[in-house]
């Protein structure tokens, strides 16, 4: 089954900020979320249930995964500077 993908505007304006290499980067691995939206690299967030992160270098793509509706919504994209980094994801 095939995952839609989805943006958040927040989502949306990270990519843009992302250096060149590194955006094609997020793509690449965004695009593969709708494949397999549960890669082994992606970890659940502890305390968000249904939230998940995937490691990009010192990037962070964090993302929420609805598999009724079969939607993946790319919440952020974040450089990681400790637990911070998620602490106001919805």
């Amino acid at each position: 089954m095939a995952y839609r993908l989805r943006y958040a505007d927040a989502a949306r304006r990270d990519l843009l900020d992302l250096a060149g290499n590194y955006r094609q980067r997020m793509r690449r691995t965004i695009e593969a979320l709708a494949v397999q939206p549960k890669p082994a690299g992606a970890k659940e967030l502890r305390e968000r249930p249904g939230r998940y992160r995937i490691r990009v270098d010192r990037w962070r793509l964090i993302y929420r995964l609805d598999e009724e509706a079969g939607l993946v919504l790319i919440l952020r994209v974040r450089r990681k500077s400790g637990p911070e980094t998620y602490d106001d994801i919805e």
